[in-house]
């Protein structure tokens, strides 16, 4: 039995709820683990790096490593380094911009960038990270200034073509800026940026898969680059292809281990896609970064609650009391996560047409919040899938008359008396 001290702010009827399911005994089943193969670890970059000091290009993939495990005074080190040992050469200047970049250190960003352009003012490097300096006003000012010393120098170079595409993208002229960037990717081909602005301006136009094969094509072309991989991402997403979403973010986490919100949609595409371990895990990482995460100390215990129950359920009760415990180490008030998690295993189990699970689930939601018209709506759909009509209609109702306005419901009643 779980001993709950005075703090833990729910009533003993809320938590014989949550308990109800986690203490019948059924034999085990075998665990097999799966471990996946390790990746090239530290010092197998510092010792390429260091068989290899002339190498420029082996020096940064040990700075990118090095970003990569969030030390940043070591991958400083060696950017700085390569500035000193380089300094004709604009790949060292380039690596340092996006190195404090990354930081968000924009004005040191910009003089590294200028660096590398006053060497080479067609710079490749820093035009295509330019094209993918937009997410906030910071970075656009950076993007508008570098691009702008750039096609100063080179008036018919990429640069300007760039400029003109974004104040066209700004304008919502999306067909232009289209056109544009189809282009400026003829004219250079070699400036990865083009294509990300063909992928973004596709999703503009509502051409969803053309903008998909752009974003693949980017990363095939450049995989180091984040933009693609959260654009890819967001598509994935919006699709409701939830596992390659989650892919596509844990590579934005890969590029990016600091970007908070890449953590937080890997672990809910993972959430959406019924993989519960993966989701907690996600969030787990999380919380390392942002332990004060309000979403994510709601989402998380529900998950390792849905866990404890499919332990329970499967045949593993001792896992099934651990990851309640889990829940419970994250978030006490169950008050503030019981209810959804019992309305995720309600349409978990109608996904796997296991219906009676599925009302017993969204009945203890109402049993929780009787004006819970999510559960009357999600019930509803359950006894539809059951071509349980009437019932169907019954728990519909009730979702409309606690919530007048819930659209979902209405279009299910709308559907039922089209059906009639």
């Amino acid at each position: 039995m779980f001993i709950l001290t005075g703090q833990l702010a729910a009533s003993n009827k809320v938590m014989a709820k949550a308990t109800r399911y986690l203490y019948q005994e059924k034999p085990h089943k075998k665990v097999v683990r799966l471990d996946s193969k390790p990746f090239l670890t530290t010092g197998d970059y510092e010792m390429d790096a260091r068989n290899s000091p002339e190498n420029i290009y082996l020096q940064r993939q040990l700075g990118l490593h090095y970003e990569s495990i969030s030390d940043w005074e070591g991958a400083k080190d060696v950017y700085l380094r390569e500035v000193t040992k380089n300094p004709t050469n604009p790949d060292a200047h380039f690596y340092l911009g996006s190195f404090y970049a990354t930081l968000g250190e924009y004005e040191k960003a910009k003089h590294s960038f200028e660096e590398a352009l006053e060497l080479d003012p067609d710079h490749k490097g820093t035009i295509d990270a330019m094209a993918m300096y937009t997410n906030t006003p910071d970075q656009r000012a950076l993007s508008q200034d570098i691009l702008g010393m750039s096609s100063e120098r080179v008036p018919d170079g990429p640069a300007q073509k760039l400029t003109i595409i974004r104040q066209r993208i700004s304008e919502g002229k999306f067909a232009d800026a289209l056109r544009l960037s189809e282009e400026g990717n003829q004219k250079f081909p070699t400036h990865h940026g083009f294509v990300q602005l063909i992928g973004e301006t596709h999703l503009s136009l509502g051409n969803v898969e053309e903008a998909k094969a752009s974003f693949q094509r980017a990363i095939k072309l450049n995989a180091r680059e984040k933009a693609p991989h959260l654009s890819l991402a967001n598509i994935y997403f919006d699709l409701g292809k939830y596992v390659y979403a989650a892919l596509s973010f844990s590579d934005v986490i890969y590029l990016d281990p600091e970007d908070v919100e890449s953590r937080y949609m890997q672990g809910l595409s993972y959430f959406k896609a019924n993989e519960w371990g993966r989701a907690a895990a996600s969030w787990e990482d999380l919380l390392h970064y942002r332990p004060d995460h309000g979403l994510v100390r709601v989402l998380l215990p529900q998950t390792y609650y849905v866990l404890a129950i499919e332990y329970n359920r499967l045949g593993n009760p001792t896992m099934g009391r651990q990851s309640f415990k889990n829940a419970l180490s994250i978030n006490s008030d169950t008050g503030l996560w019981l209810p959804g998690s019992m309305a995720t295993l309600g349409k978990y189990y109608r996904g796997k047409r296991m219906y009676r699970e599925s009302l017993a689930a969204y009945q203890e939601v109402l049993e929780l919040n009787p004006n819970d018209a999510d559960a009357y709506l999600g019930m509803g759909i359950t006894y539809w899938n059951m071509d349980e009509r009437q019932m169907a209609r019954s728990s519909w109702e009730k979702s409309m008359a606690v919530q007048p306005d819930n659209n979902e419901s209405r279009g299910w009643l709308i559907l039922f008396q089209q059906e009639s």
